[in-house]
Parts: C-alpha cells; sequence; structure tokens
C-alpha cells in the first residue's frame, strides 16, 4: 500500500479522531468498493459510525449487522458454529478484524461461504504487525499467503489481498500510537517521519517494504 497526499490528509484527519492506523487502512480500502444487494457486516458495532459498511460508496443497501452480543440492532452469530442464516442469502459478507478471534476457522470459512450467493464476495481483513487484543481472545495472524491458500482451498476465486502498510517504521508507528495518541499532534510528526524513513529505504531496495511489513492484509474473494 503506497501512500499518496489524499491518503495521508485522510489519515491525519482521522488520527484526530483517535482511528488506529490499522483501521484507517482498512477504511481508505473498503472506501473504493462498489457493492449492491443484501450485506452483512461480522464483528458489528450498535453505532453505525463504527461499521465499514459506513464506508462504502452506495449506501442504497440492505444491511444486516451481527456480531455475539446481540441487541435491537445486531444479530447474535457464532461464526465457531453453524450460524442461523439461510444458505446462499447475501449478495456480500463484510468481516473486518475477526478471523483473529476465532482459533479454529474451517468452520467459519465454510459457514461464510455457505451463506454467500454464486458469486457473491467476501470482502475482509486481518490484522497482521498489531497489538495483541482480545474479544474475547486473539488467537491468530495470517500472512498474504495464507489467504490465497486457504481461500481459494475453500471454493472462493480471489479478487484482490493486498498488503496494507508502507514500512517498517510506520508498522512500528502502528504498535506505538496506543500511546502516541494522548500527546495532541505528536502521532502526526512521528508518521510523517516514519514515513519518510520507509520511503528512503524503499529507495534503495526492490521488494515492496509494505509486503514484509504489513500492519494488516485485506482481501476480496468471490463465491465460484
Amino acid at each position: 500500500m503506497i501512500l499518496n497526499f489524499k491518503n495521508i490528509l485522510f489519515i491525519i484527519i482521522l488520527i484526530f479522531k483517535n482511528y488506529s492506523l490499522l483501521r484507517i487502512f482498512q477504511i481508505i480500502e473498503i472506501k473504493k468498493i462498489n457493492i449492491k444487494g443484501k450485506c452483512i457486516e461480522f464483528g458489528a458495532y450498535e453505532n453505525m459510525k463504527k461499521n465499514f459498511i459506513y464506508w462504502v460508496k452506495d449506501r442504497k443497501i440492505k444491511i444486516y449487522l451481527t456480531n455475539l452480543k446481540k441487541n435491537k440492532k445486531i444479530i447474535y452469530s457464532d461464526l465457531r458454529k453453524k450460524i442461523n442464516f439461510k444458505s446462499n442469502y447475501f449478495d456480500n459478507i463484510l468481516i473486518f478484524n475477526v478471523l483473529e478471534h476465532i482459533d479454529k476457522n474451517d468452520m467459519a470459512i465454510k459457514e461464510l461461504k455457505r451463506i454467500l450467493k454464486k458469486k457473491g464476495k467476501l470482502i475482509g481483513s486481518t490484522p497482521f504487525i498489531y497489538q495483541v487484543h482480545g474479544a474475547p481472545e486473539d488467537y491468530l495472524r495470517f500472512t498474504k499467503t495464507y489467504f490465497e491458500k486457504k481461500l481459494s482451498d475453500s471454493g472462493f476465486e480471489i479478487e484482490m489481498i493486498k498488503c496494507l502498510g508502507q514500512g517498517p517504521f510506520v508498522a512500528s508507528f502502528s504498535l506505538l500510537y496506543s500511546y502516541t495518541k494522548y500527546i495532541p499532534f505528536l502521532s502526526h510528526f512521528i508518521l510523517l517521519a516514519c514515513s519518510i524513513l520507509d520511503l528512503i529505504i524503499q529507495f534503495f531496495v526492490k521488494t515492496k517494504l509494505y509486503e514484509l511489513y504489513p500492519v494488516g492484509i485485506f482481501f476480496i474473494a468471490k463465491k465460484k
């Protein structure tokens, strides 16, 4: 993922709102996507502005929100077991920062595929270089090649899998942000310095640094 002026400006704005760098990178990707039809987001919040579906271009979609905690807006579901949704029902599934909280994800992938229509899209992301965060537990980190193999073997056609980040210094900033965010403007200066340092290193190496030091992994896959 290459940071340009437009992305940097957007990042600065969201850092002022205390968004983590991982979440900001994920939002940048979801903002590029047009989706239609019935859409469900796993790991959703009651506050719509906290959900990734809030950032998609086309808001004329039928939205379902689900999580382990049920309330008036949230449907209960647990991806560790069979979930209570019809097969071949949804046109799109959003699953951000959820799979790392499931210790064995074969059932989760199977259920996501089951409830997705043929040619429906599975859109998601997981952290990689990111702090341990419980919800209630944090078990796993997945590489780009893991998703390439796992989703292909599970009957999905890969449309995109990309690494989110820029390099080792931006990845380090992501880890430090939990502390720097409490000091006004400090996070912005540190991020700018980290971004410049990564660009300098990238000038001297051929391998894309964001492939080696991803803050997270983003994927889009289509059910065959």
